[in-house]
């Protein structure tokens, strides 16, 4: 029993580490901070809370189908994580529509868009998309022990978030290094192409 806990709680930190390294779960903050202004501090911020909410629909799921079994998870791969990627798409429409609507070509004094509506949709787009690879390890983690679940929940969470951050962190301290003087006024247009194509390739691999 020993082996096998050890095992899961092994594949756990494996399936998180591989999951959050896809783009879509740390590249939109990266983008969306600095097309908001936003400093480091409040980019993890905002990075943490949307993999916390991540993590946590991730092991309510996976408790759930530790009752009743895997049928759930069909829901997350075909109703779910659409949504997640059709939040992703629409903000980068948001984005590249109201930097096309600036009222003068050399004002710099951009009015930003709202920072709750971007920091709730950015929450909803990771809760409505839990890690569905790891959810069958949750249903065998339930008949060792519910005990073994919560170390596996715990495991989840701390190797999505702290991934998370510190991809976010290298992400933001390599963009703030590049010159982007030449392409500032379309700024915008270029972080909301971005984001709606990483939508776009979420949608149809996810």
């Amino acid at each position: 029993m020993q082996n096998t806990t050890i095992g899961l709680i092994g594949a756990t930190f494996f399936i998180a580490l591989t999951h959050a390294v896809m783009p879509n779960h740390w590249m939109p903050f990266v983008l969306i901070g600095r097309g908001q202004k936003w400093s480091l501090t409040k980019t993890i911020f905002v990075t943490s809370i949307a993999g916390l909410g991540h993590s946590v629909a991730t092991c309510i799921l996976g408790s759930i189908i530790a009752l009743i079994g895997l049928r759930i998870s069909k829901y997350a791969e075909t109703v779910a994580e659409p949504i997640a990627a059709s939040i992703l798409i629409v903000l980068g429409i948001v984005f590249v529509v109201f930097g096309r609507l600036r009222p003068c070509k050399h004002n710099h004094n951009h009015t930003k868009f709202s920072d709750k509506a971007i920091v709730i949709s950015l929450f909803m787009m990771l809760s409505c998309s839990p890690c569905v690879a790891v959810l069958p390890i949750f249903l065998a983690a339930s008949t060792i022990s519910w005990g073994s679940l919560f170390l596996l929940s715990v495991i989840l969470s701390i190797t999505t978030v702290s991934s998370m951050v510190g991809l976010t962190i290298l992400a933001y301290n390599g963009v703030r290094k590049i010159n982007l003087c030449a392409i500032e006024h379309y700024e915008r247009e270029i972080i909301g192409g971005i984001l709606s194509l990483l939508g776009i390739i979420f949608l149809f691999i996810h």
